[in-house]
């Protein structure tokens, strides 16, 4: 199974540039010029200074970083199950690997994005492994948030553009260009917007400074991941058999 899964992920990150004249060098080319354009304006145009220690644009990146990856994920694994039907039908595959594989898609623009941002900071040392536990908990929320919407994509094709609104919403409420030090009731804001318990984590790992959450905050992540990764498994038992009836 993990072979076929490294395999589907290849596939699918080709097959995004497939057709392009520089192929798979854009995905080279997005973050970099991402991470450049944020660099000229807040640091040369608006001169914007440090926040948390560190200078604005690091401050920045490092809760940019992983929203645009968990939303990338999110984007890329609900519509999995509809896009690759031709795949189900004709070789029985497994339906969960299909979400798996287009998240693992994502990493390799993901790395890339991380590496941007190391260059920009200060050596981590052994907060290395704080470093390590967000990016596992990203994945772990974007494979059950991404698996429980590529079931509903299947019945319901309009989920694709609700997310698409959520994503820009998500952009604007979620702690990046603040945070959530000065906010009230933190818990709050994890438990309607997870990937805020992420974006402040990868700031606090890059800054050196205690997440917001803090160990509340991680239980009441991991329990909202937990539940959705829990829903999804029920609803791929109930409708495994009969989902490719409906593609």
């Amino acid at each position: 199974m993990l072979n076929k899964l490294i395999i589907l992920s290849k596939n699918d990150f080709r097959s995004r540039y497939a057709g392009n004249s520089l192929g798979a060098l854009w995905a080279f080319v997005y973050p970099l010029v991402t991470v450049m354009l944020y660099w000229f304006v807040f640091y040369v145009v608006l001169k914007t200074g440090p926040r948390g220690g560190v200078p604005y644009v690091l401050w920045l990146v490092s809760a940019l970083v992983p929203y645009l990856f968990v939303t990338d994920a999110l984007s890329s694994a609900a519509s999995s199950l509809v896009d690759y039907s031709y795949l189900l039908r004709k070789s029985g595959l497994d339906v969960r690997l299909l979400p798996a594989a287009r998240i693992l898609a994502c990493l390799p623009v993901h790395g890339i994005f991380l590496a941007l941002m190391l260059v920009l900071g200060i050596p981590l040392g052994i907060r290395c492994v704080g470093l390590l536990y967000y990016i596992a908990a990203e994945l772990a929320f974007a494979a059950a948030l991404g698996s429980l919407l590529s079931i509903v994509t299947v019945f319901f094709r309009d989920i694709r553009g609700i997310l698409a609104v959520f994503v820009q919403i998500g952009f604007w409420i979620t702690p990046i260009f603040w945070d959530l030090s000065g906010f009230s009731h933190p818990l709050a804001v994890i438990a309607l917007d997870p990937v805020s318990y992420i974006t402040e984590g990868f700031r606090g790992v890059m800054s050196g400074t205690a997440s917001a959450g803090g160990v509340w905050g991680g239980v009441c992540f991991w329990s909202v991941t937990l539940f959705t990764a829990v829903l999804a498994k029920i609803l791929f038992s109930r409708v495994k058999s009969g989902i490719v009836d409906y593609l």
